[in-house]
């Protein structure tokens, strides 16, 4: 199994401790039973490296990258553009994989609440390009009115369950994409289930057309 990460440094968001709680995830377990016990998958995890995650997911995999996708933008000022149009070509830019490497499984988790509709049409149309037919596309969307000002790390505890931990108790105006507009942006994806969970959160899994 390979592992292949971006370092990517983190901006200090708050000085408060972080806080961790624990949720039943619908959709993960719907990812895992989808998944063939006699064959290995590739993974492409938008989120930060976490050991715990590599560990779990080496049971499936045959190769894990990690990109951090919100922090590895923010280093880049990505989120300073203010109206500024963006292409895919930004993504390719910034982003590390190279252009002929394809995935089974792409685990977002709530990094698309911190984009606007475009750049979530964007980032997708580029994601599809990195994907086989077939391939999942795992996302959590919050459903509130604030969410924190930062995305939330999520740590796989087992194959239905998640630890979140929040880093900073600020928070932020929540984009809430409803069903119906998130299936429109996610273009070359269709539905594969959703759940709504109790924390007001909204899990998806797609997959490629």
């Amino acid at each position: 199994m390979a592992l292949i990460s971006r370092t990517t440094s983190r901006i200090p968001s708050s000085a408060s401790e972080p806080r961790a709680e624990g949720c039943k995830s619908l959709g993960l377990k719907a990812l895992f039973e989808a998944l063939d016990p006699n064959r290995k998958y590739s993974f492409l995890d938008l989120g930060p490296v976490l050991g715990p995650n590599i560990e779990f997911l080496s049971r499936y995999a045959s190769k894990i990258r990690v990109e951090n996708l919100y922090w590895t933008l923010a280093g880049q000022q990505f989120f300073e553009r203010g109206d500024e149009c963006v292409d895919e070509t930004a993504f390719d830019r910034m982003l590390s994989p190279p252009s002929h490497e394809r995935f089974d499984i792409i685990l977002s988790w709530d990094v698309l609440n911190y984009f606007r509709p475009e750049e979530v049409r964007v980032l997708v149309r580029y994601l599809e390009r990195l994907c086989l037919p077939g391939s999942f596309f795992f996302a959590i969307i919050s459903t509130l009115k604030e969410m924190p000002v930062v995305p939330m790390s999520f740590r796989i505890l087992d194959t239905e369950t998640l630890l979140y931990t929040t880093d900073s108790a600020e928070t932020r105006p929540c984009r809430r994409y409803a069903p119906r507009d998130l299936g429109l942006l996610m273009s070359g994806f269709q539905a594969h289930s959703s759940y709504m969970l109790r924390n007001g959160m909204q899990e998806y899994l797609f997959v490629r057309n």
